[in-house]
């Protein structure tokens, strides 16, 4: 009996273990309106977390969370689910795409497989993960909220975790420009940004693009970094950018001046008229430090300094200029604008002119080259049509002579047939049997009729023909 209650007792503390090993983990919890939420107008919308006791997955099979999203249908197609081992984004970075997820209004609950994603910045630690962002682009007003973050296995049921979104207080957007003009670190990416949205530039009556940039520890560069402008107040979006690997850049003040309409990839919806974002990054495996000075527009003949047409990002040492240096500033600029705008629509309507005249001149060339096929066609179906006739009437020709032999030849075979009939009666027999045989006549009726037949059908034949 004891060696029973012994057993039973093994076996429900095995199971109790069991469970409890397999039960999932909870990285945290407690969003919702009185948690974690963030709203949006355009651009990025993150929501991050940091764990001063890193999290050990490696035993796991899958990330488990709940996310709220106001519009599903104004998400830009840029978005990510990060962890990472390196207490921030982009370095040691494990990360699934918002866009391969089922995107609802409302709560979502994502099970993410740890085994699956991509890779940034190198493999994450999956022992010692102390980080989790969600980045989710929006193109309008919206709200996304996390509720919790989990791990575990195949099938773990977090549904006991229950918050209400509940009353969202949203406040009405006044754009603004933010401008993050320092960057340093270690690993990773390391970068400077702004996103203007208050006071876009105008660079459209521009040629060029001059940034003054210093930088320390730029033998840490990895190769792997970009210079961006885009019209989307953010990232990735109606964008152009350059390679960094092809700036040439060095420890120090960097003026780097760049061509606006030759950049290495050009977004078709980039709109000159209106940049409200830079960016600089670059990965590096050692300190890497930025100090961003300023970002201008001007033609070739400008230099660099405080006096450029447009600024995206004014310098902050640049002199305050005084209100009639600010209006004549304004003034040049609005000039400059407006003679960009008359040769731009000059040009649109060159190209638009030489745009139907050459649909004009494909439209005759076409014409031409399918009237010329049409009468080709014509001249080889009638020439087909002629040896057609010629051939049919060799056939024919060739038919009537073999039939005309072949009558000849009938007529030779009767006449050799009665003379060997007829000679066959010759001697003494014949006198014996002198007088009418019925069946020699009736014979020779025949026969006579026969080549009578032939060479009346080959006259007629050749009435026809003739």
């Amino acid at each position: 009996m004891k060696k029973l209650s012994f057993l039973l007792l093994f076996v429900l503390t095995a199971a109790v273990l069991a469970i409890t090993v397999s039960a999932g983990t909870v990285m945290y919890q407690g969003g919702g309106a009185d948690g974690l939420y963030r709203t949006g107008y355009t651009g990025p919308i993150n929501i991050e977390r940091y764990f001063q006791e890193p999290f050990n997955l490696e035993d796991a099979d899958y990330l488990y969370l709940r996310v709220y999203i106001d519009d599903p249908e104004k998400y830009a197609e840029n978005g990510q689910i990060e962890i990472t081992s390196s207490g921030k984004c982009d370095a040691e970075e494990h990360n699934w795409n918002l866009s391969t997820l089922d995107m609802q209004q409302g709560w979502n609950e994502w099970k993410l497989d740890l085994y699956e994603g991509g890779e940034s910045g190198g493999q994450a630690d999956f022992a010692r993960i102390n980080y989790f962002r969600i980045y989710f682009f929006t193109e309008g007003d919206n709200l996304i909220a996390l509720d919790y973050v989990a791990f575990g296995g195949e099938n773990e049921d977090f549904s006991s975790i229950n918050t209400e979104l509940g009353e969202v207080e949203r406040e009405e957007h006044v754009a603004q420009d933010v401008i993050n003009r320092v960057g340093k670190g270690s690993s990773g990416a390391v970068a400077v940004q702004a996103a203007m949205e208050a006071s876009p530039a105008n660079a459209e009556a521009y040629d060029c693009v001059f940034i003054s940039l210093n930088l320390e520890g730029v033998d840490h560069f990895t190769g792997d970094g970009q210079l961006e402008l885009t019209s989307a107040c953010c990232s990735d979006r109606k964008e152009i950018h350059w390679l960094v690997s092809g700036l040439d850049l060095q420890d120090g003040e960097n003026e780097i001046k760049l061509d606006l309409w030759a950049p290495d990839e050009y977004g078709a919806d980039f709109d000159p008229a209106n940049i409200n974002y830079f960016r600089i990054y670059m990965f590096t495996e050692g300190l890497l430090k930025m100090n961003l000075d300023y970002v201008g527009f001007g033609n070739d003949e400008d230099d660099f300094g405080y006096d450029l047409p447009v600024y995206l990002i004014p310098s902050e040492d640049a002199p305050e200029l005084t209100p009639e240096e600010q209006a004549a500033r304004a003034e040049e600029a609005a000039r400059r604008a407006e003679e960009a705008a008359k040769k731009k629509a000059e040009e649109e309507a060159k190209a638009a002119e030489e745009a139907a005249k050459k649909a004009e001149e494909e439209a005759a060339k076409a014409a031409e080259e399918a009237a010329k096929k049409a009468e080709e066609e014509a001249k080889a179906a009638e020439e087909a049509a002629k040896q057609a006739e010629a051939e049919a009437a060799a056939a024919a020709e060739e038919a009537a002579k073999q039939t005309e032999e072949d009558a000849e030849a009938v007529a030779d075979a009767v006449g050799e047939a009665i003379d060997a009939a007829i000679g066959g009666m010759d001697g003494p027999a014949a006198t014996v049997s002198a007088g009418p045989n019925p069946g020699l006549i009736a014979g020779i009726c025949v026969g006579a009729a026969a080549v009578i037949g032939i060479v009346v059908g080959v006259v007629v034949s050749k009435k026809k023909r003739g």
